[in-house]
């Protein structure tokens, strides 16, 4: 057996057409009879999509600890790096003698923040240094034959960044690497990809923005989208549908980009493919993934298709990221780490588990944290904590002391706190809500530190985290 994981940076739950988060709202900007994502819905005709499923952060360096470790965001040190106290996916994965191959090129991510162990070949097409690039191609012609496409694919991301060297975020070097170690792997090999796209600026070429109902298309996207990210209530109405379609077509971007890669998934393939996060397009006032922790952040498209794929079905049951390394060492026929929170989804993808939802399934609430401020992303500040506690359809929000409720039943956009607590279940969330604030507040780093290296601060300023 072979694993693939495909995360897509920034991808919210409403903008895929394999599940259905219209309660999220938006896809009515988008021009009739426009499907968003037409290859991924192909590729989910064998497979479970997940249509609750929700992440544990709002943006990359919140989400991904729990994606990877099955932990929560802010347990053993938090999320500034990934202490050797937490168990990566691809540690057990490669004590077991899998091999591991990992390509991104998102700055959070670098092996230096723990991200890189367990792997044979984790690359970061992102940034390269030419020490790095000679290293690296040593080790592709020890590995890999001259016409291999991930010798092919390597090759290029040289020669375009040798003379001279400068930043490279480019998502067809990202998917043919991916292409060629999935291509090339054997039994037993386990394969990430990062996509950036459809993060901003949003900039899709001009035939998926005519496809979403751009009528003239935007050369230039990053002076609106960067204007909306810095100050929304700037923007008249027709420059927020503007963005809006931007970031649909973006995300049409995105599926066509990953084609070659899901026709590249063969029987023998556990395929898991979801988003580390979803995107604010302005319904709580802002635009992108600033720390918050509103729906239009955490609920993430989730597919799962098993090898030699499954009847084609929605589960309802509320997911989360923390299942998902569970998963991935479940089909491998590997125990999980006991630090490990989540549940292998396997018997719901196999069919053994026939419950459909929350409440039949009984699973605990999920939990979504940060504690960083838009200034300072991704560094520790124990003055920003926020905390969610959530079911299926109720969310209490610890909020810098503040605490809200949310009936997402009957008010899904999160517009309308609840003031009344009633029943034993709104008891039990601020119950747990209260017992997590309880054990990691004392805990926390005082105010942040907002220095970064110079790449990383570059990169991060590329992607709109830094002005």
């Amino acid at each position: 057996m072979k694993v693939l994981l495909l995360t897509i940076d920034a991808w919210r739950a409403s903008h895929a057409s394999f599940v259905d988060g219209s309660d999220l709202g938006l896809r009515r900007t988008v021009a009739a009879g426009c499907e968003l994502t037409p290859h991924l819905a192909s590729f989910a005709r064998d497979g479970v999509a997940f249509s609750r499923a929700v992440a544990h952060g709002p943006a990359t360096p919140y989400a991904f600890p729990s994606l990877f470790t099955s932990t929560l965001p802010l347990d053993r040190g938090g999320y500034e790096r990934i202490t050797a106290d937490r168990t990566l996916l691809t540690e057990p994965l490669s004590d077991a003698g899998w091999t591991c191959t990992g390509v991104h090129s998102n700055p959070w991510l670098k092996a230096e923040n723990g991200y890189g162990r367990g792997y044979e070949c984790y690359a970061d097409v992102g940034e390269f240094s030419l020490p790095l690039l000679e290293r690296g191609r040593n080790l592709l012609h020890d590995r890999f034959e001259t016409d291999d496409r991930v010798f092919r694919a390597v090759q290029r991301i040289y020669r375009r960044v040798r003379t001279p060297l400068r930043f490279v975020a480019d998502a067809e070097s990202e998917v043919d690497f991916a292409v060629g170690a999935l291509s090339s792997a054997g039994d037993h090999e386990f394969v990430w990809v990062h996509l950036l796209t459809p993060h901003a600026p949003y900039e899709p070429p001009p035939r998926h923005q005519h496809r979403v109902g751009i009528d003239h298309a935007v050369s230039d996207s990053q002076p609106l989208v960067r204007r909306a990210q810095r100050d929304p209530e700037s923007l008249t109405s027709d420059e927020k549908r503007t963005v809006r379609r931007l970031y649909a077509a973006s995300v049409r971007h995105a599926d066509e980009q990953i084609a070659a890669l899901l026709s590249s998934v063969d029987d023998e393939t556990l395929a898991i493919v979801t988003a580390d996060h979803g995107e604010a397009l302005f319904e709580h006032g802002q635009v992108g993934h600033e720390p918050a922790l509103y729906d239009e952040l955490l609920r993430v498209p989730l597919l799962i298709r098993p090898p030699g794929g499954t009847r084609a079905r929605t589960n309802e049951t509320l997911v989360r990221h923390a299942d998902l390394a569970p998963t991935v060492l479940d089909y491998a026929g590997i125990e999980p780490p006991d630090s490990y929170e989540g549940r292998s989804l396997r018997p719901i993808v196999d069919g053994t588990d026939d419950r459909r939802t929350d409440d039949e399934s009984g699973i605990r609430p999920a939990i979504a944290e940060v504690a960083s401020r838009p200034g300072a992303p991704g560094r520790i500040d124990r003055t920003a904590l926020q905390i969610v506690v959530r079911t299926a359809d109720r969310k209490a929000y610890f909020d810098r002391g503040e605490t809200r409720c949310f009936d997402l039943e009957s008010d899904p956009r999160e517009r309308r706190p609840v003031r009344d607590h009633p029943d034993s279940e709104w008891s039990e969330l601020l119950s747990v809500l209260a017992a997590r604030v309880n054990s990691i507040e004392e805990t926390l780093a005082g105010e942040a530190d907002a220095s970064y290296d110079e790449s990383t601060e570059r990169r991060l300023r590329d992607l709109g985290y830094l002005e």
